[in-house]
């Protein structure tokens, strides 16, 4: 460990591995890979710098700070950055100087987006943006109905006719809910996208599946594949662990032990430098364990800047022993699918949660 009493070591090695996997898996269609959520809280900004050197070329960021954050880290306009969620009243004029991809759900925001074009149509070096036209296929998400869509795809067209936006990609989410529900939204999306072609939109790319379905159903996976958690080698099918579909844990949380203490009966309890101020949910407690010299101690408490664990029989350790929260299991430790099956929630939960005061500390591929 580093002079923390707490880190996230981030394993760009097992990242390049799973993404490596994941693109083989998914052949021939594309992958991008979405760091919503600071990258389920592995650091968005490397980690797509990562990705990127693993030959990504499409970038999901959800919101247009993350996208912008990300061009101006670099990322160049060889990447595609795609962002679809957005405020009421969003400008979209930064995001179209920066060449970013504009997920569109809806007519207000089609006309904010083309409002802005045509302020920059006159400007040197404008390009229209690439817009994702979203569908919803019944998750209700987001992405325009199926009344509505038409609508949404003639504005499209006759702003792209006018020089200030591309008409580029239809896409939808799914709900992953069950194999019926998904095929009934792959046959309304095909449909939805047979419609968009009639009315005169170029459509050169069709997602709609993310990492459980683009796994599961080739059928789905079409021309790209939106896929998060698998890339952090964090499964999102029930009752399957990372190396059963061929993953590696990216992140390991890491902490040291401050104190052991006696509690009689030859029990003794220690403490561990990482709380939920750190982001480890309190539910852990009596579900989750902590591993010290490969060996599982249960939590017994998490209280804001420590937890306490229950020293197992015949277990030696002592203050300042490294202590692993959660990671790839190669110091005994359970992995952080593990702690969300055990603690109720799902694992990239988990990570999302912690806490930007606990340094990322990257392990070169």
């Amino acid at each position: 460990m580093t002079g923390s009493l707490v880190e996230a070591v981030i394993d760009l090695g097992a990242l390049d591995a799973n993404i490596a996997h994941l693109r083989r898996a998914v052949a021939p269609a594309e992958l991008m890979v979405v760091v919503k959520a600071d990258a389920y809280g592995h650091g968005r900004v490397r980690v797509a710098q990562q990705a990127i050197e693993s030959g990504i070329r499409a970038i999901g960021a959800l919101d247009l700070d993350t996208a912008l954050e990300l061009r101006a880290a670099g990322i160049g306009d060889e990447v595609a950055v795609l962002s679809w969620l957005y405020p009421p009243g969003q400008d979209f004029a930064d995001a179209i100087a920066a060449h970013v991809d504009l997920g569109v759900s809806s007519i207000p925001e089609l006309t904010a987006i083309t409002d802005a074009a045509r302020e920059l149509s006159g400007t040197a070096g404008f390009v229209p943006p690439r817009l994702h036209l979203k569908l919803d296929t019944g998750l209700h998400r987001n992405g325009a109905t199926t009344d509505d869509w038409p609508a949404l795809v003639a504005g499209a067209v006759e702003a792209e006719r006018a020089g200030l936006v591309r008409t580029f990609a239809a896409w939808t989410h799914i709900a992953e809910a069950s194999e019926d529900e998904d095929t009934i939204a792959l046959e309304r999306f095909l449909d939805g996208v047979s419609v968009a072609r009639d009315l005169g939109a170029t459509i050169d790319v069709r997602h709609l599946a993310a990492s459980s379905a683009g796994l599961r159903r080739e059928d789905v996976r079409l021309d790209l594949v939106r896929m998060g958690g698998h890339c952090w080698g964090i499964p999102s099918f029930d009752g399957v662990t990372p190396a059963e579909i061929g993953l590696t844990p990216v992140m390991t949380l890491r902490a040291q032990v401050l104190a052991v203490r006696e509690t009689g009966d030859d029990r003794a309890e220690a403490y561990v430098s990482a709380g939920y101020g750190d982001g480890v949910p309190r539910n852990v407690a009596g579900s989750c364990a902590v591993a010290v010299r490969g060996v599982q101690h249960p939590i017994v408490r998490v209280e804001r800047d420590h937890l306490v664990i229950a020293v197992a029989p015949g277990a030696e350790l002592g203050q300042g022993d490294a202590a692993v929260l959660f990671g790839a299991g190669a110091e005994g430790e359970q992995t952080v699918r593990q702690w969300g099956d055990l603690s109720g929630t799902l694992g990239d939960e988990i990570t999302t949660r912690i806490a930007a005061r606990v340094p990322r500390r990257y392990l070169e591929a």
